[in-house]
């Protein structure tokens, strides 16, 4: 394990490898994994694309989205790298190592992480009401998932808690900027996060799936993760 990110403040400073402050730090990442879980927000009883699940596949999407939410984790933690130089150069360096491990996941896990950040993409929207004539909608989608996947479960807790979500707001006010940036052909922007993990999923079924073959894979995929008989 390298160097990981702190969460217990907004500045998300950097602990050690193999410290014992690192230690706490992992301690408390599954506890506020855990509490998010339990929330409506990502609506593990009755998920998106795969309805109402008995108590048992209940607490299988549990532990996926947990699983899932670690690898969100490890993916921030790699930031970790470049913080000190901060260059350009590190930074491409860092999303390349990035978008390298995300690949570097089983088809299964990388499904179960394509769905838990786009459940979590729902849950955004459903929490905030958002109407589906806003014409941004599909952009704050994007962005939330964006920073999700850059920022590990802090985000995802902190914008549930509402404790640090005036910090978690202004990180999808700059997504959004980032985004305005590239989908403007700016110099310089890196390859987002989301748009490399849904590359990286369509790439392992088929290469040239449609939106709604990719949306039937990944249903049919997590479903047999989720609702697969127990084993005897």
């Amino acid at each position: 394990m390298g160097n990981i990110l702190c969460s217990r403040g907004p500045e998300r400073g950097m602990l050690g490898a193999n410290t014992f402050k690192a230690i706490l730090e992992l301690d408390l990442r599954q506890e506020r994994i855990r509490d998010a879980l339990r929330r409506d927000f990502l609506n593990t009883g009755s998920p998106p694309l795969l309805g109402p699940l008995t108590a048992r596949q209940q607490e299988r999407m549990m532990e996926l989205m947990r699983a899932s939410l670690c690898h969100c984790d490890r993916i921030a933690d790699m930031a970790t790298t470049g913080r000190r130089d901060g260059s350009s150069e590190a930074c491409s360096k860092v999303r390349t190592a990035q978008i390298e491990y995300m690949g570097s996941l089983s088809t299964e896990e990388l499904a179960a992480l394509f769905y838990t950040v786009d459940t979590a993409g729902f849950g955004f929207i459903q929490a905030r009401k958002y109407e589906a004539e806003d014409p941004l909608v599909w952009e704050k989608i994007t962005v939330f998932e964006e920073c999700l996947l850059r920022h590990g479960s802090w985000f995802l807790w902190a914008h549930i808690q509402g404790g640090q979500a005036s910090h978690a707001t202004q990180l999808i006010s700059a997504g959004m900027k980032e985004l305005t940036d590239w989908e403007t052909g700016k110099d310089g922007m890196l390859p987002g996060l989301r748009m490399s993990l849904v590359d990286a999923y369509r790439h392992r079924i088929e290469e040239d799936a449609n939106d709604v073959a990719l949306e039937a894979s990944l249903r049919d995929r997590v479903r047999s993760l989720v609702m697969a008989p127990p084993s005897t």
